[in-house]
């Protein structure tokens, strides 16, 4: 199938900055699928716009599209591509309006679910976020947001691409059950340590982090 004849399958009314972002990754250097990658640095050129990648997520949830995106240190970081020609069934995704977000907000008290930072609603502070992704099943009603920092929305959006855990098991979509992920900055050095110690114990990096907490809170409960 010709590009133009794959445009006309899709619905009528595509906006240009998205018909620029699928006829990149379209072209994309190759004949035969899954095309070539195409890195976000390209694709923000392109589009001129900071935030393009909700446009290719639209592509994909509401139209269809078969696009899929990876961190690719090759490229310098996430990158995108269209793996077939297939059209899925397009998923509804839809935004809270003003007065749901500022009622989300104002009962989680400005704080995020996730590090429980407190910081005020905007495009660098406190967001409203799917707690189950539209792409893995998640609907748009009330009880599946949360306010969450823009920090911890960036890294739950790269978590869950390409994620087959079960979301009702995840500390990014349900922290008040699971538990909060923290994030942290560790030096190589401990670092190093830590994943030696890791592997000769046959534990997780977390279950490690874990334990040297409680040790530690427990010398200090004794002192």
């Amino acid at each position: 199938m010709k590009f133009d004849e794959y445009i006309k399958t899709l619905p009528s009314g595509i906006s240009d900055v998205k018909l620029k972002i699928l006829k990149k990754l379209w072209h994309a250097d190759s004949e035969s699928f899954p095309k070539p990658w195409v890195s976000s640095a390209e694709l923000l050129d392109l589009t001129g716009q900071k935030y393009f990648d909700r446009r290719a997520r639209e592509l994909r949830d509401q139209l269809g599209c078969d696009i899929e995106t990876q961190h690719k240190t090759e490229l310098g970081g996430h990158a995108w591509r269209i793996n077939s020609q297939k059209l899925a069934q397009p998923q509804d995704r839809e935004y809270l309006t003003q007065s749901q977000k500022l009622q989300l907000f104002s009962s989680a008290k400005n704080t995020c679910a996730i590090c429980g930072k407190i910081t005020e609603p905007g495009v660098r502070g406190l967001q409203a976020d799917h707690k189950v992704p539209i792409s893995r099943g998640g609907t748009n009603v009330l009880e599946n947001w949360q306010a969450v920092c823009n920090h911890c929305n960036v890294g739950k959006r790269r978590a869950c691409e390409g994620c087959t855990i079960e979301c009702a098991t995840c500390s990014w979509a349900y922290p008040e059950v699971v538990g909060i992920n923290t994030l942290v900055s560790i030096n190589e050095k401990v670092l190093s340590k830590i994943t030696e110690y890791s592997k000769s114990t046959n534990q997780t990096i977390s279950h490690v982090l874990e334990e040297a907490a409680i040790y530690f809170i427990e010398k200090l409960d004794k002192e």
